[in-house]
């Protein structure tokens, strides 16, 4: 019998800047070379938004953010394999937050690129499947964000 995956959770933060002309996620390169989120693994003794604010101010630079709601928005669940070919089942969940200002300054060490990005781009760009899906799923919450439907989601 297969041994069961080793389960691994992290916490990030999908962040959106309002340019002049359209809405921009922040999208960065992970030096394994994929797109996706800020993210993180929890130290002891954070919360879950401490840790993305800790996770976003180290990997962009970004400490001026707004959190949409204290509550996690997005799940992405996904499989992958380590150095050592063992199955590891990824947990992320995100809060969302908007930016204050667009200018980042990415670690180089986690982080290796960055790229604002409309829906469009994001969904070209991002790596997984999943955080295509979660692209989709807020961009569509900010978009809603005024409406009553926005807001009794966040409740």
């Amino acid at each position: 019998m297969p041994a069961q995956p080793t389960k691994d959770k992290a916490i990030g933060v999908i962040v959106y800047f309002d340019f002049p002309r359209s809405t921009k996620y922040l999208i960065v390169k992970h030096k394994k070379g994929h797109w996706s989120f800020a993210k993180g693994h929890k130290e002891k003794g954070e919360t879950s938004i401490q840790t993305a604010r800790r996770e976003l101010f180290e990997e962009a630079g970004i400490k001026d953010v707004e959190f949409l709601s204290k509550k996690i928005l997005a799940r992405e669940k996904y499989f992958f394999s380590d150095k050592n070919k063992d199955k590891i089942k990824k947990v992320v969940s995100y809060f969302i937050a908007k930016s204050g200002n667009s200018r980042i300054k990415i670690d180089n060490t986690e982080i290796i690129n960055y790229k604002w990005c409309t829906l469009n781009a994001a969904e070209r760009i991002l790596t997984y499947k999943q955080s295509r899906k979660i692209i989709k799923k807020i961009d569509k919450l900010i978009r809603n964000k005024k409406s009553k439907k926005f807001k009794k989601a966040l409740k």
